[in-house]
């Protein structure tokens, strides 16, 4: 298969300065064949519907909530049949290694493939479940229960909301950690594309600024780099 590059700059939504920079290097899914390279693609996802509905529940209930990433997640995963990829562009290789004789075997699951998704919600699942001891939810593939905590999953971006307090947060990212690759991005801010913004009476609003300005300034209300009236 080939192999393809990935370039992005993650911003912060509420000032839109860079924050991440991040390089991936990605299968070219293009050109998989299904049934030769892979047979399922779908991975389930949360719902928006599912996010509002427990920010609701904390706000009432004041449950407590952690934001968390999985680090590059798809390769915490293993490849799920043997995969070789073309040699990368852009590195440099030991004397006598070259495109035209020799490739890459894959050993963990790699961005861009169809069944990269998938094979990296599998194996999360299966770790939640049979590892830290997580129960699925019968009605949304993507909400897991412990106890009194909470784990909500859209991919690798993940909500904590625990009922009783962020010492029992904090308890089990130390198990989660010790399983997968996790960083802690602390109150829950940015997610999904919304920023988040907690008021002084307990409320929370979500808001997409960034997304409001790109339509306006696509349908022409305001010039490039005008700031949308509030």
């Amino acid at each position: 298969l080939p192999s393809v590059w990935a370039m992005k700059r993650k911003r912060r939504i509420a000032t839109r300065k860079v924050d991440k920079w991040n390089s991936r290097l990605n299968f070219g899914g293009h050109k998989q064949v299904e049934g030769k390279h892979y047979d399922q693609t779908y991975a389930p996802a949360l719902e928006w519907a599912t996010i509002r509905l427990f920010l609701l529940l904390s706000i009432i209930k004041r449950w407590h909530t952690r934001q968390i990433d999985f680090v590059l997640a798809y390769p915490q995963a293993p490849v799920p049949r043997p995969t070789f990829m073309e040699l990368p562009v852009g590195i440099n290789f030991p004397n006598g290694v070259n495109r035209k004789e020799h490739c890459l075997e894959i050993l963990q699951n790699i961005y861009g493939g169809k069944d990269s998704g998938r094979t990296w919600y599998l194996y999360l699942r299966g770790k939640l479940i049979d590892q830290l001891g997580f129960i699925p939810s019968k009605f949304d593939e993507c909400v897991f229960y412990r106890g009194t905590t909470i784990l909500l999953v859209y991919t690798d971006d993940c909500i904590l909301i625990d009922k009783e307090s962020q010492s029992n947060i904090d308890n089990l990212l130390k198990e989660m950690q010790a399983e997968f690759d996790i960083e802690d991005e602390g109150n829950l801010e940015d997610y999904l594309g919304v920023h988040v913004t907690r008021n002084k009476d307990g409320t929370i609003l979500l808001s997409q600024p960034h997304l409001i300005q790109s339509i306006l300034e696509d349908l022409q209300f305001i010039g490039p780099h005008q700031k949308s009236p509030p």
